[in-house]
């Protein structure tokens, strides 16, 4: 498994937001079989369960939102579709951390695994995305090694790859100003994402607790807040000038 994430890791970049999806297929099944259970409400209780899902899908987010409120047009930052870099990105959450869009992905995913419920799948996710992650990171170091040489070593070599273990003491200033329209623009959908899996997720478990098709008043009106949301930023974003052009 290892050699063929590795080995790919110019295709997982490009599709990197859309693999984790497949993890949700294997998920439906387990959902059903533990539709009365959760492991987690039964070990940590309710409400415990739930601050630790919004606390995680809150720092996943946000670590994503201070990387890409402070990022400048073709750095080593938030590219989709293949590797973009007139610049090496060594500021902000570039300083303590050298891949904080995927630690940001990792807290995210991490929270849906756990409002799932089932142990077991939490422990393959982080399985998964422990090898998904590899092969795209070596595939992004190789890349920024060959583009920008010793600048890239002297940085990688005093920064952790993906968990900021030195802490924030290695903080450097952004170069740039936030931007809260570039947070907006370019992060919605993945907001929309997240809470549409967690109302996903909600629903399948009502569905098969009550073994009928049925939705609650309280997904009905989540459903209506996450389309006003998604579509309201998605007419923005296409029909206005409200987000700047570029980013």
């Amino acid at each position: 498994m290892c050699k063929l994430f590795e080995n790919s890791g110019n295709q997982l970049f490009k599709y990197r937001g859309q693999i984790p999806l497949l993890l949700f297929c294997v998920a439906i099944p387990l959902l059903f079989i533990d539709k009365n259970h959760s492991f987690f409400v039964d070990h940590l209780g309710e409400f415990t369960r739930n601050l630790l899902v919004v606390l995680l899908l809150i720092f996943g987010h946000f670590t994503r939102f201070f990387v890409v409120g402070f990022r400048e047009i073709h750095t080593s930052g938030k590219n989709r579709d293949q590797q973009v870099a007139n610049s090496l990105n060594t500021s902000g959450m570039y300083s303590i951390v050298r891949h904080p869009l995927y630690l940001g992905n990792f807290l995210i995913w991490f929270g849906l695994f756990i409002w799932l419920g089932n142990a077991w799948f939490v422990l393959i996710g982080a399985i998964f995305f422990f090898f998904l992650y590899r092969g795209i990171i070596k595939t992004e170091n190789q890349f920024l090694a060959q583009q920008f040489g010793d600048k890239y070593h002297n940085w990688s070599s005093k920064t952790p790859t993906f968990f900021p273990l030195k802490g924030i003491s290695k903080y450097v200033k952004p170069r740039s100003n936030f931007s809260f329209k570039m947070v907006w623009k370019n992060e919605y959908p993945g907001i929309v994402s997240s809470l549409s899996t967690i109302w996903f997720i909600s629903l399948l478990r009502l569905m098969f607790t009550e073994e009928k098709l049925t939705i609650s008043v309280t997904l009905l009106l989540f459903a209506l807040a996450i389309a006003l949301f998604g579509f309201g930023s998605r007419y923005l974003k296409h029909k206005t000038n409200f987000f700047p052009k570029l980013g």
